[in-house]
């Protein structure tokens, strides 16, 4: 039985990326080759090449930067019409600086407008061609969900949003009857492919084996549902245990070598910008700079976190509440400094000095975790790792102001925790830079 463990749609954006990259270096490399004739590959090995490769990945990161490559943006052609217009003109404004600061680089203007052809090109061309392969081979990707409550109405959402996948719900039963399961083994044997996807207690192990064993020779793949809902959605199945996280002492002694040596380099490139900060604070308002508060980290210790003042010296502490919109508790620096998420940037000590990661399940004050204990089943086991700067909630879920809010965050966190990794590590990074470049979520 197959058991998915990525997360789909992050993987489908970069697959998207690579073959627009590609596409886009394809088209300039046939303008050199028309261009210059006989000389072109002479021109390419000489200073074309990197030319092409260099506008090549400033196209991607534009079309990143605008989510383009998001789900369900990748499927949904509204969404691309209305973005695709803002990362071309992204593009030609970097095009333009980037000519005016080096000439060289970019001789004349045919070289920069044919980039941005190309570049609509790729993305046109592309997922028109994906969007009809979706189309004509849509039944080889049909499933059926089998069985009912919560997780199974959330999985038929998840298949709903991710049309860009190819998936298409063809039907559920309520639970696994062995005459409408004989019904889905003549289907598959007529050649309509199915995915049966087990969201009943006890999987697919408790099925009979011979009626299994009769689904599968029909052409019938039976699948772990939880496991494809999690794949799709990036977070983890609720209230389903987690048990314990255990990582090799190879990989704990990574992500700790990784988390000293990055938040190090920050602190030595980053201070002039934080005791420029620092300045803007002490300017502002009274009061310290770093402000201190208790947080709960690995075990459910207690450690103190440091971040940048952002609020009124002594304004009154709104007990489990995190900061509001336009909180009138916030300086105005302060408003800022939330907004592009740089009160954070102390926390390098926290990281250096071990009571916390730069990926992780963000800490929260006590209070507020004891009341997320009480009535959140299985909150606890986010406390089995430490508590990170960043993390997979942090990037898909913002800030947090209502219960439900909390217990969506939790699985994502638990997500996060049972596929850790410092390439997962790596990606939270990357996706990080966007939210703090544009100021998303920050409050």
């Amino acid at each position: 039985m197959a058991r998915p463990t990525v997360y789909l749609p992050r993987r489908r954006g970069w697959q998207f990326a690579l073959s627009e990259a590609g596409v886009m270096v394809l088209a300039l490399s046939a303008w050199f080759l028309v261009r210059f004739g006989r000389d072109a590959l002479l021109v390419l090995q000489e200073d074309g090449g990197w030319r092409i490769a260099l506008i090549c990945l400033l196209g991607v990161l534009c079309l990143y930067i605008c989510d383009l490559y998001e789900c369900p943006v990748l499927g949904d052609w509204r969404e691309l019409w209305r973005r695709l217009p803002l990362a071309l003109g992204t593009m030609a404004l970097a095009l333009a600086v980037w000519q005016w600061l080096h000439p060289a680089l970019i001789p004349g203007p045919r070289l920069a407008l044919l980039s941005l052809a190309a570049a609509f090109l790729a993305v046109a061309g592309l997922r028109a061609l994906w969007q009809g392969c979706v189309g004509l081979f849509r039944l080889r990707q049909a499933a059926v969900v089998i069985g009912s409550g919560a997780l199974t109405q959330s999985l038929h959402r998840e298949l709903r949003r991710h049309g860009e996948l190819g998936w298409r719900l063809t039907g559920c039963l309520s639970a696994p009857e062995p005459e409408s399961l004989l019904a889905l083994a003549g289907a598959g044997a007529r050649g309509w492919r199915q995915r049966l996807l087990a969201t009943f207690p006890g999987g697919w192990a408790s099925v009979d084996a011979g009626l299994r064993s009769r689904l599968t020779r029909a052409g019938c793949s039976l699948e772990d549902g939880v496991a494809w809902y999690e794949r799709l959605s990036g977070k983890a199945a609720l209230p389903a245990p987690l048990g314990v996280c255990r990582r090799s002492h190879l990989t704990r002694t990574a992500k700790r070598c990784f988390d000293v040596f990055v938040a190090a380099m920050a602190l030595l490139l980053c201070w002039p910008l934080l005791l420029l900060l620092s300045a803007l604070i002490a300017l502002d308002s009274r009061g310290p700079v770093i402000f201190c508060q208790p947080r709960i980290g690995q075990y459910g210790r207690s450690f103190t976190i440091f971040k940048f003042r952002t609020m009124v010296h002594g304004a009154p502490a709104l007990k489990n509440a995190p900061a509001a919109h336009d909180d009138p508790r916030c300086t105005r620096v302060g408003r800022w400094l939330r907004r592009l998420r740089l009160d954070e940037l102390p926390q390098l000590w926290n990281i250096l000095r071990g009571e916390m990661s730069l990926v992780g399940p963000r800490p929260f004050v006590p209070d507020q975790e004891q009341d997320c204990c009480r009535s959140i089943t299985g909150y606890t086991q986010r406390w089995q790792v430490p508590p990170g700067a960043t993390g997979w909630a942090q990037v898909n879920r913002g800030y947090c102001a209502t219960l439900a809010d909390n217990q969506e965050k939790l699985a994502y966190d638990l997500f996060y925790i049972r596929h850790l990794s410092l390439w997962f590590d790596a990606i939270i990074l990357f996706e990080t830079f966007k939210v703090v470049c544009f100021g998303r979520g920050g409050r």
